[in-house]
Order: structure tokens, then C-alpha cells, then sequence
């Protein structure tokens, strides 16, 4: 193989790509896949992840803080719900209540008020600073 020149190279890959394309065209199943499926794919990945224009904005949504805090602090929790509202902020995506029970949320889910809710649990502060001071 080491005395092929580029020639001879270039011939035989014409005669390879020549047999791979009378077969391709033969098979008019194959034909047909190969230009619907890209075409497919593209319709399904349209509706998979839509475009940003097509996202949903301003879904009610309930936030219901239930922390009672770590050491007479609720400063986890407190940064988790600031946080959730800077980004909201920058996004429009949520239109964020705060509420006082799960009960409370359930009933406004039922009626249709709201799309869903956030519940921070009693033990978030205890989890994230244990997280935080390791094992």
C-alpha cells in the first residue's frame, strides 16, 4: 500500500463512493430515510425544546417557607428565597406569592390559582449547614 499514489488513491476512492451511491439509490426504503428522518428529527427537537418565545412566563407559583431555622438563624433559607427571586427577576418566568402552609398552596393548586409551588422544609437551614461544615 505504501507505493499508491495520490492518483490512485483518489481513483479508488471515486469507485468506492460510486458503489456506495448506485446501492444507496437502489434502495429507495434507505433513499427515503435519508432525507425524512433529518427532517423528523428536526420537527421533534422543535417541540422538545422549544424556543425561548414559546417558553412560559409568569407561572403562578407559591413559595411556602417552612424553615425554622439552625441555631436562632434563618439565614439559609432567607438566601434561598432572595436568590429565587433575583433570578426570577432577570427570567420572568415565575410569578412567585409567598404562603403560609402547604394546605394553603394546595387549595389555590385545586382552584387553579396556582401552576405548582416551592415548599422550603423545617430542616433546610440544619441540612445546609451541616452540609456546609462537613462530616
Amino acid at each position: 500500500m505504501s507505493n499508491m499514489t495520490a492518483k490512485t488513491l483518489f481513483s479508488h476512492t471515486m469507485r468506492i463512493a460510486w458503489k456506495d451511491l448506485t446501492e444507496l439509490f437502489r434502495n429507495r426504503l434507505g433513499l427515503v430515510l435519508l432525507i425524512v428522518m433529518p427532517l423528523f428529527m428536526m420537527v421533534m427537537v422543535g417541540f422538545i425544546y422549544p424556543s425561548n418565545s414559546d417558553a412560559p412566563s409568569n407561572l403562578p407559583i407559591g413559595v411556602v417557607n417552612q424553615d425554622l431555622g439552625f441555631n436562632n438563624s434563618m439565614i439559609p433559607s432567607q438566601t434561598f428565597v432572595m436568590t429565587l427571586q433575583t433570578i426570577n427577576n432577570k427570567s420572568g418566568a415565575l410569578k412567585l406569592t409567598n404562603e403560609t402552609n402547604v394546605s394553603a398552596v394546595t387549595d389555590l393548586i385545586q382552584r387553579g390559582e396556582l401552576n405548582g409551588a416551592i415548599v422550603i422544609p423545617s430542616n433546610f437551614s440544619q441540612c445546609v449547614t451541616a452540609v456546609n461544615r462537613g462530616p
